[in-house]
């Protein structure tokens, strides 16, 4: 069984390279034997020059597949650059660091592997908003209520930047049309409307991690992209 592991990047801390290298062979050493994995990284348009890290990445992990675009487009956009080059069973996808646990990425695997899944989402828990501003905490709060009442979605936590699909959902993602963090709602809303069995699985940030600030344009932005998807999503 084959396993593509898409990672978007845009403006990584430094040593953000060495940081995956880590991560991902840990996460190599925990993986069920029969599965073969690769890495898709795309480089979203950074302004840093990231091209000696993708060499680095690559003669440390010599199968990972490395993408550049000189032009940022948001996370939805880079998500869909990365799908289009995938090609295994299964398809998984996360930020750089690994901020999950590897229990976590383990245990959504497992059960994608299941007769009968089709994709599987994470579902943070409460100590995940200990983590965030107050003011992230409560939009990501109103979005989950919202996303309850309108969406009817398999969960109210969309934002859960944790998720797994088998390939036969691949065309599903590369259908949405958001470029930027919303890609996981209109992800799960195509996912729900097509009546694909998806699973929902507990998952934790790892000890230590400290997650990306978003400006409050960003905020903005996409508050105007929540409801282009819930009015033409």
């Amino acid at each position: 069984m084959s396993l593509d592991i898409l990672i978007p990047v845009y403006e990584p801390h430094d040593g953000w390279a060495e940081e995956l290298i880590v991560q991902y062979r840990i996460l190599l050493s925990r993986l069920p034997e029969n599965i073969e994995p690769k890495l898709i990284v795309v480089n979203d348009g950074s302004k840093k020059q990231l091209e000696s890290d993708g060499e680095y990445i690559k003669s440390l992990l010599p199968d990972t597949q490395w993408i550049s675009y000189s032009e940022n487009r948001g996370k939805g956009h880079a998500l869909r650059t990365a799908a289009s080059n995938a090609n295994a069973d299964y398809i998984m996808y996360t930020d750089y660091d690994f901020p999950y646990t590897y229990g976590s990425m383990v245990n959504m695997l497992n059960t994608l592997m299941k007769e009968g899944t089709e994709a599987v989402v994470g579902h943070r828990d409460e100590s995940y908003y200990s983590h965030i501003s107050p003011r992230r905490k409560t939009i990501s709060q109103i979005l989950k209520i919202v996303n309850k009442l309108i969406f009817r979605l398999p969960t109210n936590d969309t934002q859960c930047g944790l998720k797994a699909f088998r390939i036969t959902q691949r065309e599903l993602l590369l259908k949405t049309s958001t470029d930027r963090y919303l890609i996981d709602v209109e992800f799960l809303k195509k996912l729900s409307r097509s009546k694909a069995h998806v699973a929902v699985v507990p998952v934790k940030l790892r000890e230590g991690v400290v997650l990306s600030k978003i400006s409050n344009l960003s905020l903005m932005k996409e508050m105007f992209n929540y409801l282009r998807i819930l009015v033409f999503g």
